[in-house]
């Protein structure tokens, strides 16, 4: 059961570990099931960090945890007979038990709400609606779950009602019956929404993930924003964990031993050896002409959106002049700037020569061990100075030299590309289109930068 709440809960944008999914099924263990307040509670304080994450939970909590009122409706004609059948109705309900009638039509005449759900709940379980993901499915787990509940019996106890003229007895259980199958078709629809409820975008996602940036339809730009976001933050949380422990240092055994030696041995006091560690530098410089373009608004928005755990970054767009756009990125809203680098550099024809002088002037001097440059573009000069003794100039004094290409490698060195030229002096070369490409970019720079 905790493993499919949990997957619930993932669905609904709640992170939750896999540590975290262990905390949860001992506190099920600790505090048991009967108590739902109780449950919500303990629940609640291990597995949502963060009000939005807590609005999901309740809500998610009370929509999994629902099952349906199962108590019969009176009408008009039991209420009016209620008064002179109670005697009857109960001796019947006996005499049901001692004949063997099915047990779910026992729980309709004594209206055993209680013993109702729990059949609900086990009959849930066993028919695996667990696995439902299309509201097409709902009638056949409805189906299953009543035949789990005891439906044939039922439906046989009604037509011996029939055969023998109890008339009374058999409508109560047709009533009763009915209101059953309404409420487990609702039941049954509720957790086919709950699971269901992200499904399409969540898919929409990963499919946007691995699609070309070159090809994305303007109709799904602000889904693409929100899945950049997501994945920068899924990234930062990873790679601030990394630099908290790598900022801690190494633990200083004989330091902690000789400091707690007055408490017995007892390792009250840790301290560790630190070292100074020069921070990292990074360098980026985006093409921004024609299909190239794309890839970098996104490129560069992923970036900014790990400021707090990328090393200090000076970034610079062009086609064929290159300018920088570090301060505008890090301080104003990374859309709308990325936008306005586009219209100021993005409509020259492509030059990569005149390119690489701009940012040698600009960067050059201040290249060291500490320096990645980064590059992204498809190498293409239109026959003119691909700027690659510029690139190996700056090679020789960077750390590392990547350079991201958003054409297949296949196209590489065709045409006007320059790619084998250039990309002699890269440390590292890989085709980069699409957002898992850029993930998985920044994920491997993050951790040899930190």
């Amino acid at each position: 059961m905790i493993a499919d709440f949990i997957r619930v809960l993932r669905a609904a944008d709640v992170r939750v570990s896999p540590a975290e999914a262990i905390d949860a099924a001992d506190v099920i263990g600790a505090v048991g099931l009967d108590d739902r307040a109780i449950l919500k509670y303990a629940l609640g304080q291990c597995l949502a960090k963060t009000e939005p994450e807590k609005r999901a939970f309740d809500t998610c909590f009370d929509s999994y945890f629902d099952l349906p009122d199962m108590a019969q409706a009176p009408t008009a004609e039991n209420e009016a007979e209620a008064e002179d059948d109670a005697a009857q109705e109960a001796s019947g309900a006996e005499q049901a038990a001692s004949e063997g009638d099915s047990s779910l039509a026992q729980m309709i005449e004594q209206n055993d709400q209680a013993g109702m759900q729990a059949a609900l709940a086990d009959a849930a379980a066993a028919s695996g609606l667990d696995d439902a993901r299309l509201f097409t499915q709902q009638g056949m787990f409805t189906r299953r779950i009543l035949e789990a509940m005891g439906l044939e019996a039922l439906d046989a106890t009604m037509s011996q009602m029939r055969a023998e003229g109890n008339e009374a007895r058999r409508q109560q259980l047709e009533n009763g019956r009915a209101q059953v199958f309404e409420e487990v078709s609702e039941f049954v629809e509720r957790q086919i929404a709950l699971r269901t409820k992200n499904a399409g975008r969540l898919l929409r996602e990963e499919a946007l993930s691995r699609i070309r940036l070159g090809n994305l339809d303007k109709s799904d730009m602000k889904i693409m924003r929100e899945l950049i976001r997501k994945l920068a933050k899924r990234l930062a949380t990873r790679h601030a964990r990394r630099r908290k422990k790598a900022h801690r240092g190494m633990l200083d055994v004989r330091r902690t031993m000789r400091r707690n030696m007055s408490n017995d041995g007892l390792l009250f006091n840790l301290h560790w050896k630190r070292t100074k560690v020069e921070r990292p530098r990074l360098v980026v410089m985006c093409d921004v002409s024609g299909s190239v373009a794309a890839v970098s608004r996104f490129f560069l928005m992923f970036l900014y959106s790990l400021d707090e755990v990328m090393p200090r970054t000076r970034s610079f767009v062009f086609s064929n002049r290159a300018g920088e756009i570090s301060d505008k990125m890090s301080a104003g809203d990374m859309d709308e700037e990325m936008t306005q680098a586009l219209r100021d550099y993005g409509g020259g024809s492509t030059d990569y020569g005149t390119a690489m002088e701009d940012l040698g002037d600009a960067v050059l001097d201040e290249m060291d061990h500490r320096t990645t440059l980064l590059v992204l573009g498809d190498a293409r000069s239109n026959f003119g100075d691909p700027g690659h003794l510029l690139l190996k100039e700056m090679a020789t004094r960077a750390r590392r030299v990547i350079w991201l290409n958003p054409e297949p490698e296949a196209s590489w060195n065709t045409g006007d590309s320059e790619m084998r030229r250039l990309g002699a002096y890269c440390s590292h070369v890989q085709v980069c289109n699409s957002v898992r490409d850029v993930e998985r970019v920044l994920d491997n720079l993050l951790r040899v930068s930190i």
